[in-house]
């Protein structure tokens, strides 16, 4: 389905109800509304204050000082409408795949929240600014690009899992004296990802131009991957600037 050989852009874009044009702006606007949340979500917990007893702080400190577990129930949380999302992008309305959307974002901003106080502002707006660029370019080169990248996604999805049982085990064992080179390997990866996914993104248009019904899930399916790709990129970024400030 996603191996499609011919990517012209210009015999796609005619005579159709909507245009690769529309729909990748729709997709990536989609996109662009959940880091907007993510974003407001994360200043509003970071910059308002409330009172823990004798203590008087962010919202976000407050909450995870009175409930030490919440960040494992936040993880949870996101992981459990992940796979809601997945299992019922097809079943479910398309406003309630918009609204567990957006729940994402919500919950991913919370725990950004956090982000401020322990790499700064300046960090955190440095690393935002070099993954939009970063972002924008892997972007450009994905939807445009005639190489099928299908070829190389299962090297990415080892590697992918390898960061994934990396990070599983720094919960448990001391492991910090690797992090760069996970760091560094890790924005690698998602190099490739976020790529692949626009590719996809385009492919799916092609497989599904004519069938306006499935369009609409399908710009949410592919929002949502580029969503998880640039805040994946951003952490790494971060990660790495902040290691360099240290």
């Amino acid at each position: 389905m996603y191996e499609q050989e011919d990517l012209r852009v210009d015999s796609l874009s005619t005579g159709k109800m909507t245009t690769l044009e529309k729909y990748t702006t729709k997709t990536f606007g989609m996109m662009a509304l959940g880091l907007l949340v993510t974003a407001l979500t994360a200043w509003i917990f970071s910059t308002v204050k409330m009172s823990v007893g004798s203590y008087q702080g962010p919202i976000s400190l407050m909450l995870c000082y009175k409930y030490n577990y919440l960040p494992m129930i936040l993880l949870f949380a996101e992981l459990g409408v992940v796979i809601a999302f997945s299992t019922r992008l097809f079943k479910s309305s398309i406003n309630a795949v918009r609204v567990m959307y957006f729940a994402y974002a919500v919950l991913t901003g919370f725990t950004f929240s956090t982000l401020q106080f322990i790499y700064g502002s300046k960090t955190i707006y440095l690393a935002f600014a070099i993954t939009a660029v970063y972002f924008g370019a892997l972007c450009v080169i994905g939807f445009t690009t005639k190489m099928n990248l299908a070829k190389i996604w299962p090297l990415l999805f080892v590697g992918l899992i390898g960061i994934i049982i990396f990070n599983v085990a720094a919960m448990f064992i001391d492991l910090s004296s690797m992090d760069r080179v996970v760091c560094t390997l890790g924005l690698a990866i998602f190099t490739g990802i976020t790529a692949f996914d626009t590719q996809k993104m385009k492919n799916l248009y092609i497989s599904y131009q004519d069938d306006e019904t499935m369009l609409p899930r399908l710009s949410m399916y592919s929002a949502f991957e580029l969503y998880l790709d640039f805040i994946n990129i951003f952490l790494y970024i971060l990660r790495i600037l902040g290691k360099n400030r240290d």
